[in-house]
């Protein structure tokens, strides 16, 4: 178990520098403007022990020592520049990163396709857009500029606290690893802690969606305080785990200061034992490059000291945000190296006019090993040709629509558009020759105008109303209290399903498409519904090449050919068997 936490967290934390590494540029300006700041600081050092060594022993006047006042608050507004610019510079190595890894999970999110999609809890994957990518910030922003800083600051202080006192470098030396081991003893344990409490944050997540989503049903069946409660539990475990990464990052704080402090405190019982005679080594003197030690130098000792523990206190402290960000990577890294089930992109674009479709010998299986979903599969529909599939439900027929559209790829045989493999296609080509009006349709949150512009983005309020009018939705789109810009609210929860569908098919008359494909359009519909949607169907489909998964008779009337599907196989029905069909009702 240990081997494979490790693990994993070598592997999160390589592929998190190859994620920075884009933004490389802003991070090592952090880097820069820390390492003059801390040159400022030495400088500042030194011209505050010399202010008062040489107003105390050598009774200087404060007009005298004005000079070096004023190169002292030059020096600090120069480290408070630097600090602004070092800042500023680490959030924009930050946002650029997560701005480009929300790009790429977004991107490939669109490329593995709704197969991968429906079969994930749409919280959880809300919970890796969101709060995984943004728990990257302290790593990108403090963790990675911190660890460079750690292993320069501190040397650049040593060299120069060399030059005065051997015994007192020799002690930051040695006391310097005490902090970065207690960083790794209790930074292990936050690993694990921080990938319990993602997890714990991702089922939050999913569940509360799918409560918020299902309420209705659940008041129906007076189930609402019951999932009352398993939120709250669910809210306490998170509460739970969240506490625990706490305790564990303050823990870790506490330490770190404790052998910081105590550091500290062995540098300065060296300077008071020095200077009280107890000891005597440490010193340069004698050695002709040095003299002995004076306030001068104690003092620029012990204002160097914590500045000296300092950086490698800040990435213990950031090292915290570094086990965060190894725990949310490891999902993120996840979604982006999923195997993508969709049909391959090729470049070939298909030349305007009509498109035949073909499945040639297709087979499918959702995992290799697993029983076929699909088998042998041999279809044609002719350009202009309406074809309908029916057969019960679970055989496929959704799955081979998956197929036509490229969002599933066949584990045998090929799909042909008008005889090129759909493989060869460019895929986003192939997808504007398609609409697809589904039995569930997705209305987003916004205006009727703006979930109609989908289908066409530069179409005229004019081509709106029409394609309204087309898809017989005319006349309740003119009862809406402000016509096209009324708000449809969340899944279009203020219009009926008969409503919905009409609006489907208004967006597939905006997108006039040569392929129409249909999965159960008028599922859910009562018959006055059906009806108006079905006269739509029969305006929509002229003149194009459709594919019709129904079970309603007055849809496979409008067919020009019926197959049925059975057990992961398809056979065309002749007129006797279509009549028959036709008349007994469709199975």
């Amino acid at each position: 178990m240990q081997q494979r936490v490790r693990d994993a967290d070598r592997t999160g934390k390589g592929w998190l520098k190859r994620v920075a590494a884009t933004e490389r540029r802003w991070i090592q300006l952090a880097v820069v403007s820390a390492l003059i700041s801390g040159g400022l600081l030495i400088y500042q050092a030194h011209l505050l022990a010399s202010v008062i060594y040489l107003g105390l022993f050598e009774h200087r006047s404060l007009e005298q020592l004005s000079d070096l006042f004023l190169y002292y608050l030059a020096a600090l507004a120069g480290r408070v520049v630097l600090s602004v610019l070092r800042e500023w510079s680490a959030q924009r190595a930050s946002i650029g990163v997560r701005r480009q890894l929300r790009h790429q999970l977004l991107q490939k999110l669109a490329r593995l396709g709704p197969a991968y999609t429906q079969g994930e809890r749409s919280g959880e994957l809300s919970s890796a857009l969101l709060e995984r990518i943004e728990a990257l910030d302290g790593f990108i922003a403090r963790y990675l500029p911190q660890v460079a800083l750690a292993a320069m600051l501190p040397l650049v202080i040593l060299s120069f606290v060399l030059t005065l006192n051997w015994a007192a470098a020799l002690i930051f030396l040695v006391t310097a690893p005490l902090i970065p081991l207690a960083m790794m003893l209790v930074g292990r344990r936050a690993a694990e802690a921080n990938r319990q409490n993602f997890r714990t944050l991702a089922n939050l997540s999913a569940y509360f969606l799918d409560v918020v989503q299902g309420l209705g049903t659940l008041k129906l069946f007076n189930r609402s305080k019951f999932q009352h409660k398993i939120l709250a539990d669910n809210a306490e475990a998170f509460r739970s785990k969240t506490m625990q990464v706490l305790r564990l990052a303050f823990l870790s704080s506490a330490v770190l200061e404790l052998f910081a402090v105590v550091s500290m405190a062995l540098v300065a019982v060296y300077l008071a034992y020095h200077f009280t005679g107890l000891v005597s080594f440490g010193t340069w003197s004698g050695v002709g490059i040095g003299t002995e030690l004076t306030l001068y130098h104690a003092l620029v000792i012990l204002i160097l000291a914590p500045e000296f523990y300092l950086p490698l206190k800040e990435l213990g402290t950031h090292y915290h945000a570094r086990q965060e960000a190894v725990a949310a990577a490891e999902r993120l890294q996840e979604i982006l190296e999923q195997e993508e089930k969709t049909t391959q992109s090729g470049k070939r674009e298909l030349p305007p006019g009509p498109i035949s479709l073909e499945l040639d010998q297709i087979s499918f299986s959702w995992h290799p090993g697993q029983q076929e979903v699909l088998q042998n599969i041999n279809l044609s529909i002719e350009a202009g040709q309406m074809l309908a599939l029916v057969g019960p439900s679970g055989v496929g027929k959704s799955t081979l629509m998956g197929l036509l559209l490229g969002f599933l790829r066949p584990s045998a045989g090929e799909v042909r558009i008008n005889g090129i493999p759909l493989s060869e296609l460019e895929r986003d080509s192939w997808l504007q020759k398609v609409a697809w009006v589904s039995q569930q349709t997705t209305l987003f949150p916004g205006t009727l105008r703006e979930n109609l512009l989908l289908a066409a983005p530069d179409a005229s309020d004019e081509q709106l109303l029409d394609a309204c009018r087309q898809s017989s939705a005319l006349e309740f789109v003119e009862r809406l209290p402000q016509g096209l810009d009324s708000d449809l609210g969340e899944m279009g929860s203020r219009l009926s399903a008969g409503q919905i569908q009409r609006l489907a098919l208004a967006r597939a008359f905006l997108k006039d498409a040569p392929v129409l494909l249909l999965d159960e359009p008028t599922a859910s519909l009562d018959k006055d519904s059906e009806d108006q949607v079905l006269k739509a169907l029969a305006e929509l489909c002229k003149g194009r090449t459709v594919l019709l998964i129904t079970h309603r008779l007055g849809s496979m009337r409008q067919a020009d050919q019926v197959c049925r599907m059975n057990a992961g196989e398809v056979r065309m029905l002749d007129e006797d068997e279509r009549k028959l069909l036709l008349a007994g009702g469709a199975s």
